[in-house]
């Protein structure tokens, strides 16, 4: 490497030594080295900003911007804001992988590399030597995870690209960036929240933002770069119908997902206003993280889910209100012993005092399946227990719309708690959810039921 003199470097960046002196003493010249009482410069190093000048005007040559992952969704719509904005863009991508025409420009330079290979990503760097106003990782390696046959390699290669490949990147080309420059690496809310599928990309997530944080105490103070990041959410696109994303927009309070370009959006202000925003995260999720995580449960095996409806069918006082929607799956009204305390915890809880009314829903056609079972004769004749009934056809053809509400059925205990049931041929039995908004649907959805319901007494006689 080659290097400058205090003398040599004055003269190059047109200021003076004393200045240059004081920058040295500030730590704000990366990779100088100082022997005895002399300095030794990087020669590739750029001139720092004089922080004083914090809105310093730039020039269109100046206002580059590199984008890493940039032919992704949220990477192509970025790059229309930022030619539309008048800056001039280096696109970094994975070697092999798909481009599109929008991205064929005059003002965008792409770069194929390889996220995988640190030399690689070191060279690319090191061929980018003009003045860089700002820098977006947006690279993702995504894999989901079979947790009986766990593959290591993924896991490492989701580091490799996750946190790896961003934290290189970043450390060189800050190098490059000057007091009006910024960074914004783009993270996912999984940061904040395990996973059931995929460990490796939500704890690298989860470095991400202390990254965010590290960079901005140790780059803020060397070069004066602002460095935040932009956590998104569950974002439609080629995924869209994907149904664990279409599952998804139930506990987004805003009722759908967000679009590649809200989150370029986000990413364009943050990169270019903002100005004393620094080690942050703006969240763009539709609200589904102000939906509280501890007011759900997991999704329960049988063993674990008789298991809290046994306490909350014990410990519900006289006076509660229980509001019941039952669709008569396999797994209910059998032999099962879980299955039997259940059906006598419902007659303890009314004996009890507490106010239970049950709305049985199946075809009318099958009456004759369930007017032998033994706990339906029960309900029937209990006088503690209103035990209705609702023809799921006639809902069909007249209020199809409840039944994505009902889905499975469900126990609500006054407006705190609803114990969700979940298909029986999956592995998990159902869930627990305090949610105040997944309560009330599901209560304004029984009362709509309460209009059209008959006593269940009058149809299986």
């Amino acid at each position: 490497m080659e290097y400058l003199s205090v003398k040599q470097a004055s003269e190059l960046w047109n200021i003076s030594e004393r200045r240059i002196i004081k920058l040295l003493n500030e730590n704000r010249i990366p990779g100088a080295i100082k022997n005895g009482r002399y300095w030794s410069i990087p020669k590739e190093t750029h001139k720092p900003l004089d922080k004083r000048n914090s809105y310093a005007k730039l020039t269109n040559e100046q206002k580059v911007v590199v984008v890493a992952g940039i032919n992704s969704d949220i990477g192509k719509e970025l790059t229309k804001l930022l030619l539309t904005g008048g800056y001039q863009v280096i696109g970094l991508y994975q070697k092999g992988s798909k481009l599109e025409d929008i991205l064929i420009n005059d003002n965008i330079i792409l770069k194929a590399v390889d996220y995988f290979d640190r030399s690689n990503l070191l060279q690319t760097t090191k061929e980018i030597n003009c003045d860089i106003y700002g820098f977006v990782f947006m690279e993702i390696y995504f894999s989901l995870e079979d947790v009986f046959d766990f593959d290591y390699d993924k896991f490492e290669d989701s580091y490799r690209v996750n946190v790896f490949a961003a934290n290189l990147l970043v450390r060189e080309l800050v190098k490059k960036m000057n007091y009006e420059s910024s960074i914004v690496m783009v993270n996912s809310i999984e940061a904040y929240r395990g996973s059931f599928g995929a460990s490796a990309y939500a704890s690298a997530q989860a470095a991400k933002v202390n990254l965010v944080q590290t960079f901005a105490n140790i780059f803020t103070e060397m070069y004066g770069v602002r460095i935040n990041s932009v956590m998104a959410g569950w974002i439609g696109g080629v995924m869209e119908s994907d149904d664990t994303f279409n599952k998804a927009t139930e506990q987004i309070p805003m009722k759908r997902l967000g679009s590649p370009f809200e989150i370029a959006d986000d990413i364009y202000l943050m990169l270019t206003r903002h100005k004393y925003t620094n080690g942050s995260s703006l969240v763009s999720d539709g609200g589904y993280l102000s939906m509280d995580s501890q007011s759900r449960t997991e999704e329960l095996d049988s063993g674990k889910f008789y298991k809290i409806l046994d306490k909350y069918f014990s410990e519900t006082k006289k006076g509660s209100k229980m509001w019941i929607i039952s669709t008569m799956m396999e797994n209910e009204w059998n032999e099962d012993p879980a299955e039997r305390k259940f059906i006598q915890s419902n007659f303890d809880a009314a004996d009890r005092g507490v106010e239970i009314e049950r709305i049985f829903l199946f075809n009318r056609e099958n009456t004759d399946l369930y007017k032998d079972n033994p706990y339906i004769k029960r309900y029937l004749s209990s006088n503690k227990i209103i035990t209705k009934y609702v023809d799921l056809e006639q809902l069909k053809e007249t209020r199809p719309k409840l039944l994505e509400t009902i889905k499975s059925g469900w126990i609500g205990i006054d407006d705190y708690a609803l114990l969700v049931d979940l298909p029986s041929d999956g592995t998990s039995r159902g869930y627990v959810t305090l949610n105040k908004l997944e309560i009330k649907k599901a209560k304004d959805c029984f009362k709509e039921l309460q209009k059209m319901a008959v006593l269940l007494k009058d149809i299986i006689r």
